[in-house]
């Protein structure tokens, strides 16, 4: 059968419901897991309990994009601790002082860093995270907020962008559901406009930078952060350890201990994504959205950990002996974030294998109405996202179901793409929110929990964009219509609950 009916939601949903109760997330995605792999067995917890492993968890780890990330992610925390442990994260944060001294500015700028870092979704939050971690600390803001910053921005800036590993994914999709000859890019630019809820998700950002309207549980998190200057709750479980920065007396890290190894990482990123992708027998930007994308990643944060690792010991801030030690750390630090990567990847197999996207499209069969038609696609595609806890996986259903209804097919892309990114943004199965709460160094759960709210109110906006888009078909229009909606929903939530956190609490 093509799915379990109903029934087949209960292993998500259940695995979500658990994480927000237990804050053990990986309790809880293996529940997820057992039950979905109980219901695939028919109904045998013996079976079930086997296949979790063998037939889900052991098969995520084995591939090959997964294995990828993985590496990926083992080289970011020693990136990132040999910055932090190095010093040049601290001299960055002594240069940026000057430039960045309040809790707005911090905001601002942390905002501004995910626009301009957009290569992939697997890397920018947690490269934004630890470079801006130590002004938002200094700032008063709130891990929460950081972490909500960095997924909402880098992490949704590579969907706008045709040369990203997100585009040429998109594209692909694209190749396959469109006649042979169709100009891909043209029909990618052509659905950005549409795109509400991924435009709305980044302005949003901006929007609540600058005029300090908060709302909900990331209210209370800047609040604790602004009075007491806790930047995390005290029960907080951080995927990433906090680690105590000591500068060797004779020791001079300056700001290019960090630069310099960026700069590494961002030549050799893109100098392997060109090569990869036949440059320059194929043009630049069709070189870029082809290249290996993992492959480039995992080389680049390898070679600028070793660089960085150089520029430690130049500085005389490390030894060797405090070298080999930090790349240890490095690697360990990451071990609970690489298990549950491992078990997200795992649940969504299971949800694949029971049928849970296959449920969630049956239910919008019929609903043929073009008015509304935006909306459904959009809403089925946030549940189904939400729910599996995968952007990729929503897109490869709903893009060719978009471009094969009878309805403008460039509205229709936008709707599907905004709604898997809208599930990928919330879900606490999402291997995006993950690593956006590793980044921050934030507890995931409380990134989730305070994150949502936020989400869901671009969500409605969104909704609003595309009852507009169905009746006028002018992009401009219902983007616009759509901002409108966000800014007054904001607004009034933030004076339902108090108004704005006070700036001079925060600059104390």
């Amino acid at each position: 059968m093509d799915n379990f009916g109903i029934i087949s939601v209960l292993p998500p949903i259940l695995a979500i419901l658990l994480a927000f109760i237990t804050k053990n997330v990986l309790f809880s995605l293996f529940c997820g897991i057992f039950v979905g792999a109980t219901i695939g067995a028919g109904f045998n917890p013996i079976i079930g309990f086997i296949d979790s492993i063998g037939k889900f968890i052991i098969p995520a780890m084995g591939d090959s994009w997964n294995a990828s990330v993985i590496l990926m992610t083992l080289f970011v925390g020693v990136f990132s601790i040999l910055l932090e442990k190095g010093g040049g994260a601290v001299a960055f944060g002594k240069y940026m002082e000057k430039h960045v001294k309040t809790k707005k500015h911090a905001q601002i700028s942390s905002w501004i860093g995910g626009l301009l870092i957009f290569f992939s979704d697997s890397s920018n939050s947690v490269l934004l995270g630890p470079i801006f971690k130590p002004i938002t600390d200094r700032a008063r803001v709130s891990r929460e907020k950081l972490a909500y910053i960095c997924d909402s921005t880098a992490s949704s800036m590579p969907l706008l962008l045709p040369i990203t590993g997100w585009g040429a994914f998109v594209m692909g999709l694209y190749k396959d559901n469109f006649p042979e000859g169709t100009n891909l890019i043209s029909v990618f630019m052509k659905s950005v406009p549409y795109n509400i809820y991924t435009i709305s998700a980044i302005l949003m950002v901006g929007i609540i930078a600058f005029t300090g309207w908060e709302f909900g549980p990331m209210k209370k998190a800047e609040e604790r952060a602004a009075t007491t200057g806790k930047v995390f709750s005290d029960n907080a479980v951080l995927l990433k350890k906090e680690h105590e920065v000591i500068i060797p007396e004779g020791a001079n890290p300056t700001i290019w201990d960090m630069i310099i190894p960026f700069i590494i990482l961002i030549i050799s990123m893109f100098s392997i994504f060109l090569w990869t992708g036949g440059f320059p027998e194929k043009g630049f930007f069709e070189a870029i959205s082809n290249g290996d994308t993992m492959l480039g990643l995992c080389v680049s944060f390898f070679l600028a950990a070793i660089f960085a690792t150089l520029f430690s010991k130049k500085s005389k801030v490390l030894t060797g002996k405090e070298i080999a030690s930090t790349w240890v750390g490095g690697f360990s630090q990451m071990i609970e974030a690489v298990l549950i990567l491992i078990l997200s990847w795992a649940i969504g197999s299971v949800t694949k294998e029971i049928g849970t996207a296959s449920f969630i499209v049956s239910i919008t069969e019929g609903v043929i109405n073009p008015s509304i038609m935006y909306v459904v696609i959009f809403i089925a595609a946030c549940i189904t996202a939400f729910s599996t806890g995968t952007s990729w996986g929503t897109f490869a259903i709903f893009i060719p179901l978009a471009i094969a209804s009878d309805i403008s097919v460039y509205p229709a892309i936008g709707a599907a793409l905004s709604g898997g990114l809208f599930g990928d943004h919330c879900s606490p199965i999402s291997d995006s929110t993950i690593l956006a709460s590793l980044g921050a160094s934030c507890d995931h759960m409380d990134h989730v929990k305070t994150q949502l709210p936020y989400a869901l109110s671009a969500a409605a906006a969104s909704v609003v964009g595309y009852i507009i888009a169905a009746l006028t078909y002018n992009p401009v229009l219902s983007l616009s219509i759509s901002l409108l909606v966000l800014i007054v929903i904001i607004f009034v939530l933030n004076k339902f609950n108090g108004g704005r956190v006070k700036w001079s609490q925060a600059e104390k």
